[in-house]
């Protein structure tokens, strides 16, 4: 239940802050894109991409005809499939809220491209692992420290309606805080390394 009150904060914030779409003035409004994620580094074994979506509200303000400010708060649905053999583990569901504070770049000449680069920071609320074809979670809060952050870098394309927006977010930190799923395979409590790693497109509206 926690996750979707977070979401639900997010859009709401996102639509009351969507009033004023002028450029000079700062523009605010709402974010939604899919995403593709996955869990990298030597804990976990055989990850591959797992598909969510990501919804919140952004902040962008112009310092100058080339250069301004993009700030997100943003709710993410993140983590990794796993193709492993019947009765291990095979997906780690994860939910972050994420908190972006990037720069753009963009021609003067050409305002409708932009480039958008900078660190962020995320909240672990909620993390699940699934055994096999399981729909139902095997174990929740597993040990995934609360913590992370990382680079983000976008490119966004601009028009009269909204924005198009492609691009991803790498983690810089080790998020594993001592996983070990007891009598599940492959192995795990090998004090591995794990990081985030995710694509995202979407909308700026």
């Amino acid at each position: 239940m926690r996750c979707f009150f977070y979401i639900a904060l997010s859009i709401v914030a996102g639509s009351c802050f969507a009033q004023d779409n002028s450029d000079d003035k700062g523009r605010l409004g709402i974010k939604t894109s899919i995403n593709g994620s996955l869990l990298t580094g030597t804990e976990l074994e055989n990850a591959r991409p797992k598909f969510g979506y990501t919804a919140g509200a952004f902040y962008q303000y112009p310092i100058s005809n080339n250069l301004g400010l993009h700030s997100e708060i943003v709710a993410s649905f993140r983590g990794s499939n796993f193709k492993n053999g019947i009765g291990e583990y095979s997906k780690i569901a994860l939910f972050y809220l994420d908190f972006p504070f990037l720069l753009t770049y963009q021609n003067s000449k050409d305002s409708k491209n932009q480039y958008v680069l900078g660190p962020y920071a995320s909240y672990q609320a909620l993390s699940s692992m699934f055994v096999g074809a399981k729909k139902k979670a095997e174990i929740n809060d597993i040990a995934i420290k609360d913590l992370d952050y990382g680079v983000a870098f976008y490119y966004h394309k601009k028009s009269n309606i909204a924005i198009l927006q492609i691009g991803s977010k790498i983690g810089l930190r080790n998020v594993n805080d001592g996983i070990f799923f007891e009598n599940i395979l492959p192995p795990t409590g090998n004090n591995g390394t794990i990081f985030n790693l995710s694509f995202e497109i979407g909308y700026l509206f």
